[in-house]
């Protein structure tokens, strides 16, 4: 998989991205496009992008939580 050089066409992995940050860093989270890029980036490089998929696992059981009421 070939490394993006920008998120500006990927509006999926931008929502993960943010899902991901603010969970991560909770209070000190900064979302800006440089700073995903940053994260995305370091994700990357060590081979840490397997933590997307579990945070969308993870927001989607949330999501079905609080539809069953």
């Amino acid at each position: 998989m070939a490394k993006l050089l920008t998120l500006d066409y990927s509006p999926v992995l931008k929502t993960l991205l943010v899902n991901y940050i603010l969970r991560k860093y909770e209070q000190d989270s900064i979302t800006d496009d440089w700073h995903l890029y940053q994260e995305y980036s370091w994700m990357y490089d060590n081979n840490e992008l397997h933590e997307l998929f579990e945070e969308e696992a993870f927001t989607n059981e949330l999501n079905d939580g609080d539809n069953r009421g």
